[in-house]
């Protein structure tokens, strides 16, 4: 297993700032739009569901009134204590798992349905040849999914931006190989976030994006920040 990028923006935040993050995806999708996108490709209600990369826990946290068997798993461990605060909170609990998708610790066939949101994609600024890391992850992925289970990939369409696009040429490159080379089907989802306030989604974005997007979000007057969300599915 190859190491992460010691110095990279994003694993430090991950690393240290577990709370801080979950600030951020607390005031994703306002219009309610990901759970209806997902149960349109995976069946939900009384499935065994593998989250992968699962962080604070966006998708459990998603899921909580759904009737199913969730594992979340993070090779982050310090994601994962947030996420039981998080489920703790919400009067929830669900096995967590510290594990790197590449390599997981289940036996094979065991999810109905296996999520990875906004996880794979950073392959892409991680690895010098992200097609080798991201072709383990999904492979991985796949043996983990029964056959004739559902396979489910949450990516990243641009934040801050008015029509849904990759936001660099490396994930656009990503997305087509997705596409191409595994068979998965893209639907395009608006997930934007409301902060309540001008000044207060300037802070998280720019601590999360960067003093880019936050310029932005001061010039623009938002205090709901445009999103949008790929969901990629294909049985497994």
């Amino acid at each position: 297993m190859r190491s992460l990028p010691a110095n990279d923006h994003f694993i430090q935040i991950y690393k240290n700032q577990a709370a801080a993050y979950h600030q951020l995806i607390a005031a994703e999708d306002a219009d309610g739009n990901l759970l209806p996108a997902l149960q349109a490709v995976a069946p939900l209600s009384g499935a065994r569901i593998l989250d992968l990369g699962s962080g604070s826990g966006r998708i459990p946290l998603l899921l909580q009134e759904i009737d199913c068997e969730i594992v979340a798993s993070d090779i982050h461990h310090t994601m994962l204590v947030e996420q039981a605060v998080q489920a703790a909170a919400a009067g929830r609990r669900w096995p967590l798992l510290v594990a790197d998708g590449r390599r997981l610790p289940l036996a094979g066939g065991w999810a109905d349905a296996s999520i990875a949101g906004w996880a794979y994609g950073h392959f892409t600024g991680w690895s010098a040849d992200w097609r080798i890391e991201a072709q383990q992850a999904v492979a991985e992925m796949q043996r983990a999914t029964h056959p004739g289970g559902v396979m489910v990939i949450f990516e990243t369409l641009g934040t801050g931006a008015l029509e849904p696009a990759p936001p660099n040429p490396a994930l656009a490159d990503y997305y087509a190989w997705l596409e191409d080379e595994w068979g998965f089907q893209r639907r395009v989802i608006a997930t934007d976030y409301d902060f309540g306030s001008v000044e207060r989604a300037a802070e998280i974005c720019g601590f999360f994006f960067g003093e880019e997007l936050a310029a932005k979000v001061r010039q623009n007057a938002w205090s709901r920040v445009p999103e949008w969300t790929g969901l990629w599915s294909r049985m497994a």
